[in-house]
C-alpha cells in the first residue's frame, strides 16, 4: 500500500547513510542514558519517595521512552506505509513527553491546587493534540509545532508561584531545557541542512537531560 499523495515525508530529501547512522547514534545514546537515569531515579524513589512519586515518575518515564522509541523507529524506517503509521505515533508521543515532564515536576510542587490545575490543562491540551496527530496525520503540522512550543512554555504563566515552590537550580535547568527544545525546532524545519535530523534530535536529547536534572534536583529538595 502506498503512502497518501500529500504525505509530508514524500517532499523531503532522502537522508544519506551517514545521516541515518548519526541519527541512530543520537537516539541510541538517548535511550541508553534514559535507561540508566530512570533506573537510578526509581532506586532513589524506592528509598525516599512515596506512592505519588512512583506514579508521577512512571508517567514521565513512559513519555520519555515513547518519544525516543517512536522517534527512532519512525526516522530510521525507509519510506513506506509503516513509516506513515509510525509518524502518527512519533508526533503524538511528543505531547505525551510534554505532559509526562509536567507531571513529574508538578508532583514536587507542595501547592496541590496549583499543581492539579496546571496538570489538568496540560493533559487536556496534549490529549487533544495527540488525537489530531493520530486521526488526521499530515495535517496541521505547522499548528502542531506551535502547540508543542506553547504547551512546553505554558508553565511560564505560573512562574511566580512555581518559583516560590521549587528550588532555583531546578527552575534554571527546566528553563535551559525549554530553550534547547525551542532552538532545536529551527533545525527540525531546516530540511536542506546536512545532518539536520541528527542535530534536531541532539537538541531534544540535551533538552530532555536538562529537564531530567531539574526534576531530580526538585526531588532532592523535597526529600
Amino acid at each position: 500500500m502506498s503512502l497518501p499523495e500529500h504525505f509530508p515525508r514524500l517532499f523531503k530529501r532522502p537522508y544519506s547513510p551517514a545521516e541515518l547512522i548519526a541519527d541512530a547514534v543520537v537516539h541510541g545514546v538517548a535511550l541508553v542514558a534514559g535507561l540508566i537515569a530512570f533506573a537510578v531515579l526509581f532506586v532513589r524513589i524506592a528509598r525516599h519517595g512515596g506512592t505519588g512519586d512512583v506514579l508521577a515518575m512512571s508517567v514521565y518515564a513512559a513519555g520519555f521512552f515513547l518519544l525516543f522509541g517512536f522517534s527512532c523507529a519512525y526516522n530510521l524506517t525507509p519510506p513506506s506505509h509503516l513509516k506513515f503509521h509510525l509518524r502518527r505515533l512519533d508526533h503524538a508521543s511528543i505531547f505525551f513527553m510534554i505532559s509526562g515532564t509536567y507531571t513529574a515536576i508538578l508532583s514536587q510542587v507542595p501547592d496541590r491546587g496549583l499543581a492539579w490545575a496546571l496538570a489538568a490543562f496540560i493533559w487536556m491540551a496534549s490529549l487533544a493534540g495527540a488525537a489530531i496527530k493520530i486521526w488526521w496525520p499530515g495535517r496541521f503540522d505547522r499548528a502542531a509545532i506551535a502547540l508543542y512550543l506553547a504547551l512546553g512554555w505554558a508553565g511560564i504563566v505560573a512562574f511566580r508561584p512555581l518559583s516560590a515552590e521549587l528550588p532555583a537550580q531546578s527552575l534554571i535547568l527546566l528553563l535551559i531545557g525549554g530553550l534547547f527544545y525551542s532552538l532545536g525546532v529551527l533545525f527540525h524545519v531546516w530540511n536542506s541542512l546536512k545532518f539536520q535530523s541528527a542535530i534536531w534530535h541532539g537538541f531534544v536529547t540535551i533538552a530532555a537531560a536538562c529537564q531530567f536534572a531539574g526534576i531530580a534536583v526538585a526531588m532532592g529538595h523535597g526529600g
